[in-house]
C-alpha cells in the first residue's frame, strides 16, 4: 500500500511539472519545449523531495552527490567537445544538460528506490530528451550521451555505493605543459 502511494504521489508531481510547463514564460517558443525545460528542473527535485519525504539521510546525500558530479561532467563535456547546436545558436551542444538533469533525478530514484519511482520518471526523462531535439538544441547523440553520463555517474554513487567526496583534484603547471591531477579514495 505504501509503494502504491508513493507510486502516486511521484505520477502526481510529475504531471504538477507537466501542467505548469504550459503555461511558463520560459523562452521556449512551444509547449514541448517548455515543458521539457521545466522537466529537466522538476523531475530531479522531485527526486531529492522523495528522498527527503521518507527521511533517507543517505539517499538525500546520494541524489545531492549525482545531481552535482552529474552537472560538472555535463559541464565539463560542453566545454571540450565544443559541437555547434544543429540550431547554430551556441557550441553547447554535446552533451544534453537538459537530458542528464532529467535522467539524474530518474535514474537516482529507480536505484534507491526500485522502478514503480523509475518508471515514470524514465518516461518523463525521454520526454526531456525528445523536447530538446524537437526543438533543435541537440542532435539525438547529444541527448543519448546526456542520458547515459547520468545514469553512469547515478550508478557508481547510488548503484554501487561510491562517493567522490574524498576527491583531490590539482592542477599541473610546467614550462612545457599543463596538466591536471586527480585522486580518488573510497
Amino acid at each position: 500500500m505504501r509503494l502504491r502511494q508513493a507510486f502516486v504521489k511521484l505520477v502526481r508531481g510529475i504531471v504538477v511539472c507537466l501542467f505548469v510547463s504550459c503555461f511558463s514564460a520560459v523562452h521556449a517558443d512551444d509547449g514541448i519545449v517548455r515543458a521539457g525545460d521545466n522537466l529537466q528542473i522538476g523531475i530531479p527535485l522531485i527526486a531529492g523531495m522523495v528522498s527527503l519525504m521518507k527521511g533517507d539521510s543517505e539517499g538525500t546525500k546520494q541524489w545531492a552527490e549525482g545531481a552535482l558530479w552529474t552537472s560538472v561532467a555535463t559541464h565539463t563535456l560542453k566545454f571540450a567537445v565544443d559541437e555547434e547546436r544543429p540550431n547554430g545558436n551556441d557550441n553547447n551542444s554535446f552533451p544534453s544538460g537538459h537530458t542528464s538533469a532529467a535522467f539524474q533525478g530518474a535514474a537516482f530514484l529507480q536505484m534507491r528506490y526500485g522502478w514503480e519511482y523509475g518508471v515514470p520518471a524514465y518516461a518523463a526523462a525521454s520526454f526531456v530528451g525528445y523536447s530538446r531535439v524537437h526543438g533543435e538544441y541537440h542532435y539525438w547523440h547529444d541527448v543519448a550521451a546526456g542520458a547515459a553520463l547520468a545514469v553512469g555517474v547515478q550508478y557508481v554513487i547510488t548503484g554501487m555505493g561510491k562517493s567522490v567526496r574524498n576527491l583531490v583534484v590539482a592542477p599541473i603547471i610546467d614550462r612545457n605543459a599543463y596538466g591536471l591531477y586527480a585522486s580518488m579514495s573510497y
